[in-house]
């Protein structure tokens, strides 16, 4: 009898378990129904780093279409949600430097000021300035240094379509 009982709830914890690891975590779905379109104009760009303001721009589009939870439409009168940017700044930071005063190593900053409004509200759904940054040698080339500029840039892109899906 002891032993039925123990084997039940045994059985139970194990089912319930079972059940749990099941579950997938996901950001689709989290956006209110009517939502369903989203325009992204070309950012404004403030830090003067040739050629960032269209690559950027390109990634947002590129990473929501591959999304696929908003349609992304030219026409910004007529979607649910307007996505603006402005690339702030690409910044130097030294985060080493050797005995004799050499940079060793720097991180490039790349700074974002984003606004994702619903035009149905006319309010945002949500507004911050997204950052992030990629490590170069104190010696990189200006290939290497465009490289970490596009590092960070697709970790501010990612950032921002889950930001955007997510609703928060």
């Amino acid at each position: 009898m002891i032993w039925d009982k123990y084997s039940f709830r045994l059985l139970c914890i194990v089912v319930v378990l079972l059940n749990l690891s099941c579950i997938k975590y996901s950001f689709k779905g989290a956006l209110p129904s009517n939502l369903k379109t989203v325009a992204i104009p070309l950012f404004e760009d403030r830090s003067r780093w040739v050629g960032l303001q269209e690559e950027m721009t390109q990634q947002v589009v590129d990473a929501f279409i591959q999304d696929n939870t908003l349609q992304v439409i030219e026409d910004e009168s007529e979607v649910d949600l307007l996505l603006k940017g402005t690339i702030v700044s690409v910044r130097e930071r030294n985060t080493s430097v050797s005995s004799s005063e050499q940079v060793e190593e720097q991180e490039l900053v790349v700074s974002v000021k984003v606004e994702c409004l619903n035009t149905h509200l006319d309010k945002p759904l949500w507004s911050g300035t997204v950052s992030d940054f990629a490590t170069v040698s104190g010696t990189a080339s200006l290939e290497e240094r465009e490289a970490a500029v596009i590092e960070a840039t697709e970790k501010i892109v990612e950032e921002i379509l889950n930001r955007t899906v997510a609703a928060w």
